[in-house]
């Protein structure tokens, strides 16, 4: 196993992997003056995803094909933007996991469902 830290795509060259994992910013501009007192502590960027919450999502979903291996697999955590996601990406064969102890709001796609949905 390899963890590799980028911004986004930049730092990857034309490395390709099984697996790729992103916990990005996902709050939308109406979540985030919502939010309660103890997530002002985490840094705005950390949260703050544009208008709907899906603006580094959008980023990663163009880009993660180039960067995965056939097979390979994205795994991204939206929390609450899940419906905004699935309203903008309607062709999206989203896989959403489940977990024994809580949580929700991370998908799963592959390679090909990605490459599939570009190409339309």
């Amino acid at each position: 196993m390899r963890l590799r830290q980028s911004k986004y795509f930049a730092g990857l060259a034309a490395a390709r992997y099984d697996i790729i994992v992103s916990n990005p910013p996902y709050v939308g501009e109406v979540e985030l003056q919502g939010l309660p007192a103890e997530y002002r502590h985490e840094p705005r960027q950390a949260l703050a995803a544009g208008k709907d919450g899906l603006d580094a999502v959008r980023i990663i979903l163009r880009n993660a094909a180039a960067h995965l291996r056939s097979g390979g697999i994205l795994i991204v955590e939206v929390g609450n933007s899940q419906r905004a996601l699935e309203r903008a990406f309607p062709r999206l064969p989203f896989t959403w996991l489940a977990f024994q102890r809580g949580g929700g709001g991370v998908f799963m796609l592959t390679r090909e469902q990605l490459a599939r949905a570009r190409a339309r």
